[in-house]
């Protein structure tokens, strides 16, 4: 090595370029999927989901259960917190139904010109989009409602038993009435929006959608100019943009590290 160095400094350089041009042939508009990339190819917790998937069928387009899904849906995730120590009032239940009507409003155009609405794209119930929240949609439906007989975690609405521990949070809450506590006050509330999900067109629809609503999110709040509440949002896409924004900033940094690496290997030959 010492006799002939320059033959072991550049024949590595080479032959990395020859093999590097390899690389070319990746496929690069393929979409990433993250279950495909970090999980096991053939591995039996697929198959037992699969067999799932034979007996527990879902119908995104008229009867939407989110218990009967097995795999991830599409959804758009927003959380309301209130500035005040309670959102259980009038004009704070006001500014969050804004917001719930705002983000229901949003429509992506195509590049082919169609429009791609909320409506089309959401996933229903009974020929009805599934309410983002059934507290809010309770309240926007009537709004005289009785928010101070609210219970927690389990409250009857309209003959219905709703469960509220998984859409509200930061509560206090009060007496005993029945498996249940009177809801004093909540701090926050949580509005879900789920969307088609499966193979093919409709769920490349709802992709489309989240992606114009990851863009548009900030504008609604400036344009919504909200006194009562501050909101915070999370789509079932944000984890996949976050890697793949991850990998076109740090991978570049890996060639200044190679190129620090042999600078220090040939800084130490020298010695």
């Amino acid at each position: 090595v010492g006799s002939h160095p320059w033959i072991f400094l550049l024949l590595p350089m080479v032959l990395t370029a020859v093999l590097g041009t390899g690389l070319i042939h990746l496929p690069k508009e393929e979409e990433e999927d993250l279950e495909e990339q970090y999980t096991p190819i053939g591995s039996p917790a697929k198959a037992e989901r699969r067999f799932v998937q034979g007996h527990f069928t879902a119908n995104d387009s008229n009867l939407f259960s989110i218990s009967r899904k097995s795999t991830e849906v599409n959804y758009a995730s927003i959380l309301v917190v209130s500035n005040t120590n309670s959102l259980l009032e009038q004009e704070t239940l006001s500014e969050i139904s804004e917001v719930d009507d705002a983000v229901q409003a949003l429509s992506v155009t195509q590049g082919n010109g169609t429009q791609i609405l909320y409506n089309e794209v959401c996933s229903k119930n009974q020929g009805y989009c599934v309410p983002s929240n059934p507290l809010l949609f309770a309240w926007k439906t009537n709004n005289v409602l009785n928010l101070k007989n609210i219970t927690f975690p389990i409250y009857s609405l309209a003959g219905q038993v709703v469960y509220l521990a998984n859409i509200l949070g930061g509560t206090v809450l009060g007496e005993s009435m029945g498996l249940s506590q009177l809801l004093l006050e909540a701090k926050a509330m949580r509005l879900q929006y789920y969307l088609k999900t499966g193979e093919g067109e409709d769920s490349e629809r709802s992709k489309a959608w989240l992606i114009h609503f990851l863009n548009q999110v900030g504008n609604l709040e400036k344009s919504l100019a909200l006194k009562k509440i501050q909101v915070v949002y999370f789509t079932s896409l944000s984890r996949q943009l976050e890697f793949e924004a991850t990998s076109m900033t740090v991978i570049p940094l890996f060639h200044l590290a190679y190129l620090l690496i042999i600078l220090f290997a040939i800084t130490s030959c020298y010695r």
